[in-house]
């Protein structure tokens, strides 16, 4: 009797899928519809991630010395401007080995945050004139920028403020903001710190060809973007609030010197209170100062000069820096 049932138990499981068999063979929409309401399960890889960076908002640094603080100043900016740009630095190959020497530097490389790369053959920022030539340069906006609309252009003697209030990104509606250099301006300012918008940059180097050895690119290239139809620029006055070179400003969002910080104008600098004020509100300005300690030693009562002390700064121009 139980092998009986044993027996019927294993021959009911071949019949029963014999008969599902068949079901399929004679009733086919029956069976579409039976499997219709079996659930499914799909099995996806998943996608490679979104990058957390904006391609079209790029950050530009390009030097070809090897300066102590290059790599300080390349990351203050990185720390300081909005998190979804991206950084190009353009240099020797003296300036690059200096900056991959930095542990930071490299992981901002991995992370895709930061490029750095010799600049393109017949590019070259050995001067003033071949800086010039690089900034109206059609190849370089058009393809080694590419696909950059919103570009920061900052020099080895510009700071953007960590205590500034501002976003940089609430300066991107204009075709050009730099350093103010006359309240009564329309537009123009200077490019050592500025905000460019490449398309409109693009446009203007389609249809003209800076003559070599004339105006600097900063004052050639704005003379002709405010005269584009719907052209948007950050007037004299308004431009005060994003950067300080020429004329005072409070507490703007950064200043440009000149030179690598050897130029420094009186109305910004030249009065002690000013700069004291400007060491409280923007102290990582000094990171692209020359602070040679040695002209604030007197050699007569320190002849040694091993040790001093810095006296406060009580005088209303130190000689030889202010313009």
């Amino acid at each position: 009797m139980e092998l009986s049932a044993k027996f019927t138990k294993r021959a009911l499981l071949p019949i029963a899928l014999l008969l599902f068999t068949w079901c399929f063979v004679l009733f086919p929409n029956a069976s579409r519809e039976v499997i219709s309401r079996v659930p499914r399960v799909n099995f996806e890889f998943p996608h490679t991630p979104r990058s957390p960076f904006n391609e079209t908002k790029v950050a530009l640094l390009i030097e070809g010395r090897a300066l102590p603080h290059l790599t300080p100043l390349l990351l203050h900016y990185m720390s300081v401007v909005p998190p979804d740009w991206r950084f190009k630095f353009f240099g020797t190959e003296e300036a690059i080995q200096r900056l991959n020497r930095s542990h930071v530097v490299r992981a901002h490389i991995n992370d895709g945050k930061l490029d750095i790369a010799q600049l393109p053959e017949g590019l070259s920022l050995n001067g003033q004139e071949a800086t010039s030539r690089t900034f109206t340069n059609l190849t370089f906006y058009r393809d080694v920028l590419y696909p950059a609309e919103f570009l920061l252009v900052f020099q080895t003697d510009a700071m953007i403020c960590a205590n500034s209030k501002q976003n940089l990104d609430d300066w991107l509606e204009y075709d050009w903001v730099g350093a103010s250099w006359n309240t009564g301006d329309r537009f123009g300012g200077n490019g050592g710190l500025s905000i460019r918008r490449v398309s409109k940059i693009i446009r203007v180097l389609e249809n003209q060809i800076r003559i070599p050895h004339t105006e600097p690119e900063d004052v050639w290239l704005t003379s002709r973007l405010g005269l584009l139809p719907g052209a948007h620029m950050a007037n004299g006055t308004e431009q005060q609030k994003f950067s300080a070179e020429m004329l005072f400003s409070e507490r703007p969002m950064g200043f440009h010197t000149g030179n690598g910080g050897e130029w420094l104008h009186g109305g910004v600098w030249g009065k002690p209170e000013l700069r004291e004020n400007m060491w409280e509100y923007c102290p990582e300005i000094k990171m692209m100062l020359p602070m040679d300690a040695e002209r604030f030693i007197d050699p007569k009562n320190c002849p040694s000069k091993q040790n001093w002390k810095r006296d406060t700064d009580t005088s209303d121009n130190l000689p030889g820096i202010f313009l």
